[in-house]
């Protein structure tokens, strides 16, 4: 295996302090195989590094609480759901003691990391996690519990989460998209009021997402009408009716697969703050997690929360050795 070389900005008289976490089950136990890459990388970058693997759930959370102030940069490899739950982790710091996060993903859904722009060969992931640009992201608060990219419910979530990275590469937007309309006939309509830049709406949604990503469930894309600021303090937040009949239906699917929401059956609205008021209590997913949250939603948007390393232009012109070849 070929190391993936790092440029040392550091001399062992500044020599930084670096967090590792590892999800081992992370994408059938994939993430196990960067661990010395990464540790060696991170020592040629003039760290010293503390290296933790997770044991069961909640784990990254707590490490990332426990160990993440000592750190000025955390590492971490796994999925969404770790990514979550390290968000979770340094949320829990107060801001200046939060690291710089390096995220290397290694998971079975890696949804998030298509929105940050990461690469996708192993050593030029590893070379952004510890020598990328820090840049400035959003976190969402949802009824105080944080979380990175996306609270949802209804049609095509539990699709999104359960189907694995490489069979959604496979099957296409379309076979997807055809999976999550169907998905829509197994569920019931939910009547929601929703309070939005001052705005009482109401309605039975088949689908509601307040989200920081350019890609909500792979099947709503928001960058064929302009780009999404992952740093602006706002969300993105759809709400699609229920449809009662084919014809709404149709026009819902056409509305998806091309990226033109201006139909009278999705809402598309862009803000800092939302409440749900639900006549009845739904499963949420945030990041991919399942969470009981009652009658009354309250997410609301923090500003430039943490910071991420992003690729710098020139990682992603190397043709360094790869190891998925």
């Amino acid at each position: 295996m070929e190391a993936v070389e790092i440029k040392t900005p550091f001399g062992r008289a500044t020599r930084k302090k670096a967090l590792f976490i590892v999800n081992p089950k992370s994408g059938n136990t994939r993430a196990l195989s960067v661990i010395a890459p990464v540790i060696e990388a991170l020592t040629n970058a003039g760290y010293e590094t503390t290296a933790l693997t997770t044991v069961c759930r909640g784990d990254a959370t707590r490490i990332a609480s426990e160990y993440g102030a000592d750190a000025e940069l955390l590492v971490f490899s796994g999925g969404d759901g770790t990514m979550n739950e390290i968000i979770r982790g340094v949320m829990t710091l107060e801001k200046k003691d939060r690291p710089v996060i390096g995220y290397i993903p290694m998971g079975s859904t890696n949804d998030f990391s298509l929105a940050l722009g990461l690469p996708k060969r192993l050593d030029q992931l590893i070379e952004t996690a510890i020598m990328g640009e820090p840049s400035d992201i959003d976190v969402g608060c949802f009824n105080g519990r944080h979380y990175a990219y996306l609270a949802s419910f209804g049609a095509f979530t539990d699709i999104s989460y359960s189907t694995p990275q490489e069979a959604k590469n496979a099957l296409g937007f379309l076979a997807y998209l055809g999976s999550g309309m169907n998905s829509i006939a197994n569920i019931c309509p939910n009547h929601t009021n929703v309070m939005i830049n001052g705005e009482m709406i109401t309605g039975d949604y088949a689908f509601a997402s307040v989200s920081n990503t350019p890609s909500v469930v792979g099947v709503i894309n928001y960058t064929k009408t302009g780009a999404v600021d992952l740093n602006d303090g706002l969300f993105e937040v759809m709400l699609i009716d229920y449809p009662d009949t084919a014809i709404e239906l149709g026009k819902i699917a056409r509305g998806l697969s091309t990226g033109d929401f201006n139909n009278e059956y999705m809402h598309r609205y862009v803000c800092r703050d939302v409440r749900f008021i639900l006549d009845e209590p739904v499963d949420w997913m945030l990041d991919g997690e399942r969470v009981d949250a009652g009658h009354e939603v309250f997410i609301e948007n923090i500003h430039s929360a943490v910071k991420i390393m992003l690729p710098r232009p020139e990682t992603l012109k190397k043709n360094a050795f790869s190891l998925f070849e």
